[in-house]
């Protein structure tokens, strides 16, 4: 009888064990020893600390798995919020409050890198002296409506007076043939320095004069985490694992230099001249979100409103998850 006892109570013990599991994808009710499984869009072709922490795996030692989406373009990336197909999205700020004013359920979770855009050109100039020139630009991005809130806040520049060719970030250096100037971001921006084109100025050169003119506060917030509400919700643990991930990932970036260089170049497809000037343009942020920071994607939002690139002014929303 004892025997028959301690055979049941082992049997138990095994069956209680083997009960114990992660769920293999949030939600999902399976049980796996598996990590979960999150989702996280970014921009085919844009640079973020995402490429570090699923090269290096910081998901998988915060206990997830990431599932990266390269998708083509911003509408993609917009739908796939909306639709709930991504979990977490890397996306410039000023996105995040379109969204937000678009009725979307998002929270900002993390700053993941200053702004890095540059206007460049064939031949060295200032910026105030685009008057009457021809830029081209993605018209449709956050980033060329925060060239024509720059134009206007520190030159007195409107549309009227330069004329802009809407050019794919494909054609950006083929655009150069016929224009004076164009504004684009990385890794596209260092493989145009890298062919010896020049900078007109860099949006960080911008930030800071309009700050000195007392028009910005805080640091110049290009790329935020952004997370669905509903995934926050149900899975806050997950989400805060993702944010120690991505905080890892960021301090790794600015710590081994030759190794993120080394990610970058075959992720990307760049040329070893290419990946150190973009290296050296980069400025990744790993201290979580701060009011700081905060305050800086506010200023960067009434930017973005100034250049027409939002409806409403977003300066008194407050989409920002503190833990």
């Amino acid at each position: 009888m004892k025997r028959l006892v301690a055979l049941f109570l082992i049997g138990l013990v095994i069956l209680t064990a083997g009960c114990i599991g992660v769920n293999s994808s949030p939600g999902s009710g399976v049980t796996s020893s598996e990590p979960p499984t999150v989702r996280a869009a970014t921009l085919l072709g844009g640079i973020s600390t995402l490429d570090i922490m699923q090269a290096k795996g910081f998901d998988r030692k915060n206990g997830f798995h990431v599932k990266v989406l390269r998708l083509g373009k911003t509408p993609d990336i917009i739908a796939a919020l909306k639709k709930g197909e991504t979990d977490f999205a890397v996306i410039p700020a000023e996105m995040a409050a379109k969204l937000a004013q678009s009725g979307a359920d998002i929270k900002i979770i993390a700053v993941d890198m200053l702004q890095n855009q540059a206007i460049i050109g064939r031949e060295k100039m200032r910026p105030e002296q685009l008057k009457g020139m021809k830029i081209g630009a993605v018209v449709a991005s956050g980033t060329f409506k925060l060239f024509q809130a720059y134009m206007k806040v520190l030159y007195n520049l409107t549309p009227d007076d330069y004329t802009i060719v809407n050019v794919p970030p494909g054609s950006i250096e083929d655009a150069l043939k016929d224009v004076d100037a164009v504004v684009i971001w990385e890794p596209i921006a260092s493989e145009l320095l890298a062919r010896n084109y020049t900078v007109i100025a860099t949006f960080s050169n911008l930030w800071d004069e309009a700050r000195a003119k007392g028009l910005v506060e805080g640091p110049a917030v290009m790329l935020v985490w952004v997370v669905r509400g509903g995934f926050l919700k149900e899975h806050r643990e997950l989400v805060d694992a993702f944010i120690r991930a991505q905080r890892e990932s960021a301090s790794y970036w600015k710590r081994h230099e030759s190794e993120t260089e080394r990610i970058l170049m075959n992720l990307y497809h760049l040329d070893s001249n290419t990946v150190k000037i973009l290296y050296n343009r980069t400025v990744v942020v790993d201290s979580g979100l701060t009011e700081e920071l905060i305050t800086g994607i506010k200023s960067e939002w009434h930017l973005a409103y100034l250049g027409g690139y939002l409806e409403k002014n977003p300066s008194n929303r407050d989409i920002f998850y503190r833990g």
